[in-house]
């Protein structure tokens, strides 16, 4: 079947697609050599696509090498930028030079966004160049609905799929370049001394799952794709905003143990995806892990990224919660695009029984947070940068 028809996976039942996401996820589960539609739910509805970024990245870096622009063996000077960027890092430092085998590997295996970012520099120049390059790519796919404004997944309002245009991506990865698909298989990689194992747990919990790519940030959810082989037959899967892993991993199994049981049908005909009402609205926010606990007060988010190991910048204290949340946004605008990777919260602030509310950006690189100060420095704008240990220490005078 020759790569145009694969936009047989646009949803042409409406029954399939036009819903809701049912319990806060999208879902589509097709058969792979047929491209047939086996379950649906919510399938063309707005998502935001963390780390599954980084299988439309490998899928351009593959078309890149294929094309003989770039090669496997190829080395990669690692940018300040793409060392620094916000976690999940592999571990690459500034000026280390590794090959593009490398940084495919480690940006599947251990979905390092220093990375992948640093890939989209070696082909695009510039990170915005190479989305650029992810969002022709997609559109050269059939998906209609996909726009890439990073080659990590981090948080952009503007960078978003749907299980459709994510089944579309996959397909197209298992059918152009079925040579290289053990690259999505691998369990562990090492680099420079530094072993990581994979962050796909569907590899080693589901019986024949060999393949593809997970997804976490506090807006996405926790998203999955998915391949698996059984009796000669391969299916795919995937699993958009979950609220654990756990619940990704289940909701998953349930998908492909259906799909299996299901006997292929008919190629379903060509046609357009068909949007409903819910399909048309903004992505959804699904806040869900424990790095995103207590979103409301931000409390638990300063916990978890102290334990993650992240920095954070405070812009001040407010009696009143509003103007601290005005202070934030304020900031975010001085900011631009630094600190995009961080996640922006008010967390309470406990002083002789009085509650304040500090206005903050966490999960930042130690880098990021000197920079974003600086910045505000210069406006004249209260910044503080708070290292892991200060944002988990209760007694602190921030706190």
């Amino acid at each position: 079947m020759a790569l145009a028809r694969i936009s047989i996976l646009a949803i042409v039942i409406a029954s399939l697609v036009g819903t809701a996401p049912a319990s806060g996820a999208a879902s589509l589960v097709v058969d792979a050599r047929t491209g047939t539609i086996l379950s649906a739910n919510a399938a063309n509805h707005l998502w935001y696509p963390a780390s599954l970024t980084k299988l439309m990245t490998v899928y351009v870096v593959l078309r890149e090498i294929a094309a003989r622009r770039l090669s496997f063996a190829d080395k990669i000077t690692v940018s300040a930028a793409a060392a620094n960027v916000a976690p999940v890092r592999f571990g690459l430092s500034a000026g280390q030079v590794i090959t593009v085998r490398q940084a495919i590997d480690a940006a599947i295996v251990a979905s390092g966004n220093d990375a992948a970012t640093a890939l989209a520099e070696k082909v695009g120049g510039t990170e915005e160049k190479f989305a650029d390059m992810m969002t022709l790519a997609a559109r050269g796919l059939g998906m209609t609905r996909s726009v890439f404004r990073n080659a990590t997944g981090l948080p952009d309002e503007r960078q978003v799929t749907t299980a459709h245009d994510m089944a579309l991506l996959a397909m197209a990865l298992l059918k152009t370049y079925p040579q290289h698909y053990a690259l999505f298989s691998q369990r562990s990689v090492t680099i420079g001394g530094k072993r990581r194992g994979t962050v796909n747990g569907i590899l080693g919990s589901y019986d024949g799952a060999d393949g593809f790519k997970t997804g976490f940030t506090c807006g996405s959810g926790y998203n999955l794709v998915a391949s698996a082989m059984r009796g000669g037959r391969r299916v795919i899967g995937v699993v958009l905003g979950s609220a654990s892993r756990s619940e990704r991993k289940s909701a998953m199994t349930r998908l492909l143990d259906k799909a299996f049981a299901r006997a292929a049908s008919k190629e379903i005909p060509l046609a357009e995806p068909v949007l409903a009402a819910a399909d048309e609205g903004a992505p959804p926010t699904v806040l869900s892990g424990q790095i995103c606990a207590a979103q409301g007060d931000g409390e638990g988010l300063v916990e978890a990224t102290a334990r993650a190991g992240g920095w954070g910048i405070v812009f001040g204290s407010f009696a009143d919660r509003m103007k601290a949340q005005a202070t934030l946004r304020e900031a975010r605008k001085k900011l631009g695009s630094i600190a995009g990777g961080g996640k922006g919260t008010v967390a309470p602030k406990n002083y002789n029984g009085v509650t304040q509310w500090s206005a903050m950006i966490l999960g930042l690189t130690e880098s990021v947070a000197g920079k974003a100060c600086r910045v505000l420095w210069v406006e004249n704008a209260y910044c503080l940068a708070l290292r892991p240990e200060v944002l988990g220490n209760k007694s602190m005078a921030w706190r």
